[in-house]
This record gives structure tokens, sequence and C-alpha cells, in this order.
């Protein structure tokens, strides 16, 4: 595989910091982790762009959350190391080896076995160590069923429905990111529990194709 750590630092200068992304583990662990290992092969030229990038599974395939979105959308998130994070839909996992860098005891998770097997050789060896849970349904209703709670978890796509499964895995103060789509806008958003109650903030806005199980259900109003 070529050499294209010049190409990371120039995504992190000049697409990641310029997205007001100042924090510096995020930016750290973007500048480290090579993303030419979780793109597809005849993607390896664009792995640094700003490109809509999707890798393929066994039935389904994943769309990767341009670098811009995706670093804002961890800072967002507040990551501190030795917290415990999932990680879904997450593709061939360049978003959980962006969190195990930053510190974070990284669970990931995909509905699709080809792109959990997939992971296994992508993740390995690039940061610290992620547990890759089998390929299980994630659903509005479902979340991976390991019975942990997390602190922080990262959902790589948009929903058009409260992902309501997941929310109930956050920990008293965790945190969960995602982008909500309602009609053609979309923003990031995280949410936060404290004791039995979440709440939401918005972060900024930003796109994302909405993720499987997660469409709007008509007469459905999120």
């Amino acid at each position: 595989m070529p050499d294209l750590s010049q190409s990371r630092r120039v995504m992190v200068d000049n697409q990641i910091r310029t997205f007001d992304v100042t924090d510096r583990d995020v930016l750290a662990a973007f500048d480290v982790v090579p993303r030419e290992r979780f793109v597809e092969p005849a993607d390896l030229a664009l792995a640094y762009s700003d490109a809509k990038l999707f890798v393929k599974g066994a039935h389904e395939s994943r769309a990767l959350l341009v670098p811009l979105v995706l670093a804002r959308l961890v800072q967002a998130l507040a990551p501190k190391a030795g917290e415990s994070a999932l990680d879904c839909f997450g593709g061939l996992g360049y978003s959980a080896a962006i969190l195990a860098e930053i510190g974070l005891r990284t669970t990931f998770a995909e509905t699709d076995a080809g792109l959990g097997s997939r992971a296994v050789e992508a993740l390995a060896g690039v940061a610290g160590p992620v547990r890759i849970l089998p390929a299980q349904p994630i659903t509005p209703g479902v979340a991976p069923l390991d019975g942990q709670k997390y602190d922080v978890i990262l959902v790589n796509g948009a929903v058009e429905r409260e992902p309501a499964a997941l929310l109930d895995r956050l920990k008293d103060g965790g945190r969960l990111g995602v982008i909500v789509r309602r009609g053609r806008a979309a923003e990031a958003r995280i949410y936060l529990r404290s004791g039995g109650a979440v709440s939401h903030r918005i972060a900024f806005d930003a796109q994302a194709p909405v993720l499987p199980g997660f469409q709007r259900e008509p007469g459905f109003v999120f």
C-alpha cells in the first residue's frame, strides 16, 4: 500500500481544521489513522478527498462520512481517553479506529457480516484494540446485543427516526452523535443522557445517506 501520509496531513489541514475542529486529540487521531485501509481498493486515490465513498459488504453497502463531518461529529461528542464507545454502521471500521486512537475502549457494530469480516482485517494493528461484535440488526428499536452501556455512541449515517434503542445504551452522562434528516434538511445532533432523561443539542448542519431501517415511516414526525 502506498505511503499516503502527506495526503493525510493535507486532509487534516485543509478539510478538518477549516471546519472548526480544534481538539488536539481528535486532530492527532485523524493525522495518524490510515484512511486508505478502510476504503475500497478502487478508491485508494480518493481516500483523503471529500468525495462520497462507499464500501461493500455481503448484502449491504455503507457510505463513509466525509472526513470533515466525521471529525466534527467526534469532537462534538467530547470523547475522553478511557471512556467506552460503541461505533455503529462504521463500514470497515475507520471511525472505530479513530475512537480507539483517541484512547476510548471501542466496540464496533455492523449489520452486514461481510463488512464485519472485512473490518477485522482493516482494523488489525491500526489503533488500539477494537472489539468487533457479530453482525446483527440495528434499528430504532433494536440495539446490539452485548448487554453493555456506553459513554459514547457514534452512528455513522443519517436517521429519520429516533434511535431509541441506542439511546437506552447510554450511561448516565453518555453522549450519542448522529445526523438527523428532516425532509431535505439535516443536522448533526448530540444526545445526552442525564439520569432517566435524554436531551439533545444541534451541533452543526450536515448531510449523509439515511441508514437502512431508519427511514421515516408514513405519517411519522421526528
